[in-house]
């Protein structure tokens, strides 16, 4: 069953109730010279919710867990989940695994270093995958690429003017998904009138009805989605549409599939993401940076259009390389003075 409500009200009322929760998520990542990282994710809020175990990141036994009162609140708790890895892969491996409504979220981490004699360059990179399962349309026809930063949140708004412009963004994005859904319906009933292959439907020009049904759409008001059929018995005044109906498998199978995978995601807790870099950071796309540790807020509308990447590179001096090099330097002048002095 589909809700019979504005859809984007309902997805405002979800994201309204998953704003208003009452924990607060961490998730920080440790970065050693070596490569090797710290995973800490952190929890804090209320003790009916604080120990849910729906979380950004699987944990399970191997992942040493602390909880404790919150010393700036005694109503709140806070628990601690803490574990190491030897690379990326191993974390990886882990998300793989999760089966919290998180899993629709495809994931990657990756935490390289890279030797340059005399310095080392470490990088940490998280890369989400595009969640929206609706495809038919180029996001490119309707967002720039700055209305993207603005709505994912790697802009932040610092001005009255920068919180307009991230209103324009989320309205663009907004515009988008629902003219997505629109097209995947509009190819949906293309298909079944071929798969029929009645005579009364064959001459049919689907688009004709393109405003109704966006109309339709935004309004979100049907039961389920097979009365996208009925829509369009109503509009074009042609009962042979009803036929549709009996097509196996039903019309609308997977269209529901997918609406349910986004309301999923719709239904994510954000958190915040933090990054601590060994040495000086050189290169970032994160706004919030302080010294060596960069941080990201992640919201389900993060992942709504292009894929959400967190980036973040810092350079880690080599003492050893330069006190050899200057042993090597030591060494050459050595020689040359004992060449000298033999002559």
């Amino acid at each position: 069953m589909m809700k019979t409500q504005n859809i984007l009200l309902s997805l405002f009322l979800i994201l309204l109730l998953v704003f208003s929760a009452c924990r607060e998520i961490t998730v920080t990542t440790k970065v050693n010279p070596d490569g090797t990282f710290t995973r800490i994710i952190m929890v804090t809020g209320d003790s009916s919710d604080v120990f849910k175990t729906n979380l950004p990141f699987p944990v399970d036994e191997t992942w040493a867990q602390m909880s404790s009162k919150d010393s700036s609140d005694s109503t709140k708790y806070m628990v601690t989940y803490t574990k190491s890895f030897r690379n990326s892969n191993e974390l990886n491996a882990e998300i793989k695994g999760d089966t919290s409504q998180y899993r629709n979220l495809k994931r990657d981490i990756t935490v390289t270093k890279r030797f340059r004699f005399f310095f080392s360059y470490l990088t940490f990179n998280e890369v989400y995958k595009s969640a929206n399962p609706f495809t038919k349309l180029d996001y490119r026809d309707y967002l720039t690429e700055e209305d993207i930063q603005w709505y994912s949140g790697l802009k932040v708004s610092v001005t009255a003017a920068d919180s307009t412009r991230r209103s324009e963004a989320e309205v663009k994005t907004e515009t988008f998904l629902l003219a997505s859904v629109t097209a995947e319906v509009e190819s949906i009933i293309q298909n079944g009138i071929k798969r029929l292959n009645n005579p009364l439907l064959n001459s049919v020009d689907v688009s004709v009805f393109h405003d109704s049904l966006y109309n339709k759409i935004e309004g979100w008001d049907l039961k389920v989605a097979d009365d996208f059929i009925d829509y369009y018995c109503e509009w074009s005044g042609n009962e042979a549409f009803s036929m549709l109906n009996s097509l196996e498998p039903p019309l609308f199978e997977d269209f529901t599939k997918k609406m349910a995978v986004l309301e999923t995601i719709f239904e994510l807790e954000g958190y915040t993401e933090e990054v601590e870099m060994p040495g000086l950071i050189t290169a970032t796309n994160s706004a919030m940076l302080n010294g060596n540790q960069v941080r990201w807020d992640f919201q389900a509308m993060s992942v709504m259009v292009t894929d959400y990447e967190m980036f973040v590179e810092s350079r880690v001096i080599n003492y050893w390389a330069f006190i050899l090099a200057g042993l090597v330097l030591l060494a050459l002048v050595v020689l040359l003075v004992i060449k000298a002095v033999g002559k």
